[in-house]
């Protein structure tokens, strides 16, 4: 006596709906090689059935949720097995996602900042700007006054679902830090990590938002000399009048690799 299973050949059915769920089937045949009767417990037991939380073959971000059995009209003593899957899992008789990267969010805008200069030159070290060296490109301001400039900006988040005791200590020394190598396509020291937000659903289920920001010019901001009341040192016979030096705010970088993704 032995149990064959066998996937209907053409029993596949994908579909992803409006917001990008995934849902599908797939269909076996199941019986017993010298023709006795199996139970429905022995047919979902029976090895080659997916269980509950298995990757389909084709999607690995679609899960086995719920099944269906039904006596074979065609093969005596034979069942149907249809497994239903999903973008989402069941536990317990509640829907939950798996763990891991469960979601990712970027939005683009503009950050309005006061400049001297236009089209800068970029320093030798992002983190370490000379503190003496003019930062040259087009000087727009007008007696030591500056005027608004519309800089690209960016905002990420990394939504994370993970199962058991989560301490976010291990993430407060990363918090204001810029990336040391690349990250996702986005040029080291151009992102700053801006913190996390854990919110524990559940027992023992917790989704975690991590935040980061990118900057067009690294998070560096420029900054007139001043003399000792805080005032721009304008000398009106110069051209520029001023100078204008690079200052970053965000020293310490530090690898992404904490991030799930």
């Amino acid at each position: 006596m032995s149990t064959v299973v066998s996937e209907v050949a053409g029993s596949r059915t994908i579909n992803k709906d409006a917001h990008g769920k995934l849902t599908g089937d797939r269909t076996w045949i199941v019986y017993d090689s010298d023709g006795l009767a199996l139970t429905g417990e022995d047919v979902i037991a029976a090895t080659g059935i997916p269980r509950v939380g298995q990757s389909h073959p084709d999607f690995s971000d679609m899960f086995a949720s719920s099944w269906r059995l039904s006596l074979s009209q065609d093969r005596p003593h034979a069942w149907n097995v249809t497994w239903q899957y999903s973008s989402t899992i069941w536990e317990g008789g509640e829907e939950s996602l798996p763990d891991g990267v469960t979601g990712y969010n970027m939005s683009v805008g503009v950050s309005i900042l006061d400049v001297w200069r236009s089209g800068p030159s970029m320093p030798a070290s992002i983190s370490t700007p000379s503190a003496t060296t003019d930062i040259s490109g087009t000087h727009v301001s007008e007696g030591g006054l500056p005027i608004s400039l519309a800089s690209p900006i960016a905002t990420i988040n990394i939504r994370q679902r993970v199962t058991g005791l989560f301490t976010g200590g291990a993430y407060v020394n990363n918090v204001a830090r810029r990336n040391s190598g690349w990250w996702q396509g986005f040029a080291p020291g151009s992102l700053l990590f801006t913190g996390l937000n854990v919110n524990h659903t559940r027992d023992d289920i917790n989704e975690i938002d991590y935040t980061l920001a990118w900057d067009a010019w690294y998070h560096l901001r420029q900054v007139p000399e001043r003399d000792t009341q805080g005032n721009p040192v304008i000398d009106a016979d110069a051209n520029p009048e001023l100078e204008v030096f690079w200052k970053q705010p965000f020293r310490q970088t530090v690898s992404f690799s904490f991030l799930p993704m």
